[in-house]
């Protein structure tokens, strides 16, 4: 039997041989060796970059290999790539995030799950401490994709899209998204978690765009020019 399985999965990766999920190369890795050289890790620190958000922390600029890796998951449906990610969200939780009282996924309308079948914060909570994970979130009402509108709109967009489920008064939460850009989404659900009794929110993420809010940022990757960074 174990002969057989074996000859059939030989068979089956001869006519469908695994790819890289970012860049669609051949490859036995869910990230290719060359995909994973050119994501460039280094520390993104933002602190009270946006209204209700205590401070940011991300290993990666949103930028080149790891926007395509965040676009894979979100929109093409990726998933073998949140493993990946996720390792570096717990880096991240580790470093930085530890002495939080639990932890919230940013959460999707139920419409959207419907469509996309999985939540891609949620997946990025997979190797985070089990206990600490839970949904203290709701998405109330369907909203227009962030993607397709102004910085100025994401705002509006997203006013009293979240609702707080019921938590302990005085507690410290990480929440966790694939990305964090204009900030829009975070502030909300950090909104939502202050009127329910939070007294910090921090927001751990696989990628931040840079350069976006005042921010302590200290690269990892000196020994690339100062433009590259």
């Amino acid at each position: 039997m174990n002969a057989v399985k074996s000859l059939l999965n030989s068979f089956f990766e001869a006519i469908y041989p695994p790819k890289c999920g970012v860049c669609g190369s051949i490859s036995a890795a869910t990230v290719c060796d060359q995909c994973e050289q050119e994501l460039i890790r280094e520390e993104l620190h933002f602190i009270q970059p946006i209204a209700h958000v205590d401070e940011v922390w991300a290993f990666h600029a949103y930028e080149q290999t790891s926007a395509e890796m965040v676009k894979a998951l979100k929109y093409r449906r990726e998933t073998a790539l949140e493993h990946r990610m996720a390792g570096d969200v717990l880096d991240v939780y580790l470093a930085h995030f530890s002495a939080v009282d639990f932890i919230v996924p940013v959460p999707i309308h139920r419409s959207r799950l419907a469509w996309r079948g999985f939540n891609q914060a949620a997946g990025l909570c997979q190797r985070l401490p089990k206990n600490m994970v839970r949904e203290g979130l709701v998405r109330t009402r369907k909203t227009t994709p962030q993607v397709q509108l102004s910085a100025q709109d994401r705002a509006k967009n997203l006013e009293g899209a979240f609702e707080s489920l019921p938590i302990p008064a005085g507690c410290r939460v990480l929440l966790v998204d694939d990305v964090f850009t204009t900030g829009a989404t975070a502030s909300e659900c950090a909104r939502a978690l202050k009127l329910a009794g939070a007294v910090y929110v921090g927001v751990a993420c696989f990628a931040a765009k840079r350069r976006e809010f005042p921010a302590s940022l200290s690269s990892l990757a000196c020994d690339q020019p100062e433009e590259d960074r």
